[in-house]
């Protein structure tokens, strides 16, 4: 299963045609693969390096210090540090072999700069004083290639109003810097471990920036069954990654499936004994629709021959039943309910499905 390289370029300087065609094979890459690559995505290798630079010197710090700027689990968009296994996204599966894998990982989550509803947390020490500001720069310029993405979407789509991309305004996106630890190989071969289990994310796309460690593997749709992925190795740590999230799923009734993906055993230490798996490193921008948004079906992709088979729901009210699964809880907040495997009566008569 190939996915398509874009260059970026083609669409914000390229001509009316070099656009379309863009536009055209970006949409195309989605429906096949549920992911594309991007080259000429406006971050400087410099940039890129920083990135990760600052992503190390943040994990390098004591879980002490990482603790000072806790996440507080919960059905609510994710702030500050979450430590080693305690987000398992396996249980958004409906396989109970998938369900029972535990991540092995830990995260950084922001939000945007301006956000009161969810406020960002930021580490304090003097060696950590340049974090911040580096990290707010490269959300924005994230979302700004976001938004750029979802207009291609609307010439693709033929959608001149602009509607789409009004959706994912004011920005809700979360952007995450996450680190694998290393790990044994015959840990991740256990059938009970993994670095991150198959999943969907959330939004509309994702943007991802990974290391060299390798690992990233995505599923294979030439494959009926569903259960075969295929690695997506970097080409290089300035390879951009997009793929679909649940929210264009939902957006577009179902035409377009979410990119599952996982990251497990480098391909080249699959079948191995007794080896060590190298730390590894991403950065995923979780992009999101506006937080009081609609995530039903788009009056677009309805027909009576196609009925919404998604209801009505904020894109919030969506995330928060999501984290409530991820993070096994059951416990009442702002009015909802959340139970493990459901969200229960919340706005828009939402009702939880096994598969999105």
């Amino acid at each position: 299963m190939s996915v398509t390289t874009l260059d970026f370029e083609k669409f914000i300087a390229g001509t009316p045609q070099e656009r379309k065609q863009f536009a055209e094979d970006l949409l195309s890459s989605f429906e096949r693969t549920g992911f594309a690559k991007m080259t000429n995505h406006t971050f400087s290798t410099a940039q890129l390096q920083q990135l990760f630079h600052w992503g190390q010197s943040f994990f390098d710090q004591s879980l002490e210090a990482k603790n000072e700027i806790p996440n507080e689990v919960g059905p609510r968009p994710m702030r500050g540090y979450t430590p080693w296994r305690v987000e398992e996204v396996g249980k958004l599966h409906h396989d109970e072999n998938i369900r029972i894998l535990t991540d092995s990982k830990e995260h950084f989550d922001q939000g945007p700069t301006d956000d009161t509803e969810f406020p960002n947390k930021w580490p304090t020490t003097s060696n950590m004083s340049g974090f911040q500001p580096f990290m707010e720069a490269f959300y924005q310029q994230c979302n700004n290639v976001c938004l750029t993405l979802i207009h291609a979407l609307e010439v693709a789509w033929g959608i001149e109003d602009g509607s789409l991309v009004a959706r994912c305004s004011p920005s809700a996106t979360d952007l995450r810097l996450t680190h694998y630890p290393e790990i044994a190989v015959d840990e991740l071969q256990s059938g009970r471990n993994t670095r991150i289990a198959p999943h969907t994310d959330f939004g509309p796309i994702t943007l991802l920036f990974q290391d060299s460690t390798g690992g990233l593997e995505i599923e294979d749709r030439t494959d009926a069954t569903g259960s075969t992925f295929v690695p997506l190795p970097p080409t290089d740590t300035t390879e951009m990654i997009i793929n679909v999230g649940d929210t264009l799923t939902r957006w577009t009734n179902g035409r377009i499936v979410g990119g599952m993906h996982q990251v497990t055993v480098p391909e080249t230490m699959k079948g191995e004994k007794g080896l060590v798996i190298p730390s590894r490193m991403s950065m995923a921008y979780l992009f999101k629709a506006g937080r009081d948004t609609s995530v039903g079906p788009l009056p677009k992709f309805v027909s009576a021959e196609e009925p919404a088979i998604y209801p009505e729901i904020t894109a919030l009210e969506f995330q928060r039943w999501r984290n409530s699964i991820v993070y096994n809880l059951d416990k009442k907040e702002d009015g909802v309910r959340f139970s493990g495997s459901s969200a229960i009566k919340p706005t828009g008569g939402f009702r939880p499905m096994q598969t999105v």
